[in-house]
């Protein structure tokens, strides 16, 4: 398998779905540099829609970024063309007054919309909605970031979206990862569940045992749900019928390199602060970081004879790679 690369990246049939980006509040007055997929982005406020751009000056190739705002418009730090948010240049101060801008003059424009606290972008033609994520809309649910701060390194992690997807969707290492916290290494059995693929959804349950006392204890059903590509969700049911629900978005920034937007949901315990649940969840991130940090190649393997697989507790890594590879992922 040859490493991906960001051009790889850039042609990828990926392009054709959602991505959260950043949150609404990281777009301030200047144009604000991202990337997604391998490819330079820039984000800007008009009139207080969020617009995207490729972050490039079809003229000498700058970095729009280096420019700034004036009336809803960007207008590129090296020779001041200005860029409506319709990608159309709009002024080139050089020219005599009398003389047409050329029809080429336009920036690339990128599809964007704003849900769930975040700005999305996708790079092409759709070829599915932004996420249905109802957990949270819902009102009896109390949610809350994981990671309060926008710029918190903990949720940049060098790793690609594929493998930091497929270990959120196991089970089998909680006992191993996360023992005391989300799993017990003196039950570390997996039992037999059936998953159900459908519109582009992977959505299956288990009972795992999880370390008791606390505020999730005892034998917990896990529901898992994960939205193509890299958008998955457990739901984890306590005894009492109490909810958490964690549902994490990832942003596929190049090569890799991810950002994950992680939620914690709940409908307990709603007098706490919602600190004392990152508190337990945070830790067993940063156990699963050290090992998908770990992992190689960082790139998930599509082709399933790259890496040996086990009937049950895999089925849910089996089918994800699948639906990658469906689309045409190589790797």
């Amino acid at each position: 398998m040859s490493p991906v690369s960001d051009a790889d990246l850039q042609q990828s049939s990926l392009r054709h779905y959602w991505y959260p980006v950043v949150r609404p509040e990281e777009v301030g007055d200047a144009p604000l540099g991202a990337r997604l997929l391998g490819e330079p982005l820039v984000l800007f406020r008009s009139h207080g829609r969020v617009v995207a751009f490729k972050d490039l000056c079809v003229h000498r190739g700058t970095r729009l970024s280096r420019g700034w705002i004036e009336d809803g418009q960007i207008v590129c730090a090296y020779h001041g063309w200005c860029y409506a948010p319709d990608g159309a240049c709009v002024r080139i101060p050089s020219l005599e007054p009398d003389q047409p801008i050329p029809r080429k003059a336009r920036a690339t424009v990128y599809r964007t919309a704003e849900r769930y606290g975040l700005i999305w972008v996708c790079l092409a033609e759709p070829h599915a909605p932004l996420p249905e994520l109802p957990e949270l809309e819902d009102p009896t649910l109390h949610t809350s970031w994981l990671y309060e701060a926008p710029d918190d390194e903990g949720a940049f992690w060098q790793t690609s979206p594929g493998r930091m997807v497929e270990n959120f969707i196991d089970s089998s290492h909680f006992a191993w990862v996360h023992p005391g916290i989300f799993g017990r290494r003196d039950m570390p059995r997996i039992p037999s569940f059936e998953i159900e693929r459908r519109d582009g959804e992977l959505r299956w349950e288990l009972d795992v045992p999880v370390p008791s006392g606390g505020m999730m204890w005892g034998v917990a059903r896990h529901r898992y749900r994960l939205v193509f590509p890299f958008n998955p969700q457990l739901t984890r049911v306590m005894p009492e019928g109490k909810r958490v629900v964690v549902t994490l978005v990832v942003t596929p920034i190049a090569t890799n390199r991810i950002r994950r937007h992680v939620y914690v949901s709940r409908d307990f315990s709603l007098d706490m602060p919602d600190s004392k649940f990152v508190a337990i969840v945070r830790p067993a991130t940063e156990q699963d970081r050290a090992v998908v940090e770990s992992q190689r190649p960082e790139e998930l393997p599509i082709d399933l004879g790259e890496e040996l697989h086990v009937r049950g507790p895999d089925a849910p890594s089996i089918e994800f790679r699948r639906m990658l590879a469906a689309i045409g992922v190589e790797s």
